[in-house]
């Protein structure tokens, strides 16, 4: 989740999406950006898996159902 002010008075937040992807395109953080210091907040997913959780839960739980253990 992403959260920026887009005035005084509101919140905004903005989901990611992908263009398309094959159903099996694998989604999840640049294996070099993770490390025992900064480990993956979220875990590696399909595009198929992504696209049936969020539409079936809801971004909330959606996010929730990624995170990494």
């Amino acid at each position: 989740m992403h959260r920026a002010v887009v005035n005084s008075e509101k919140e905004r937040i903005s989901i990611p999406t992908f263009y398309c992807p094959s159903p099996d395109a694998v989604i999840g953080p640049a294996p070099q950006l993770v490390t025992d210091d900064e480990p993956a907040v979220y875990r590696q997913f399909t595009f198929e898996e992504y696209n049936r959780t969020i539409w079936k839960d809801g971004l909330s739980k959606c996010l929730d159902a990624f995170h990494a253990t």
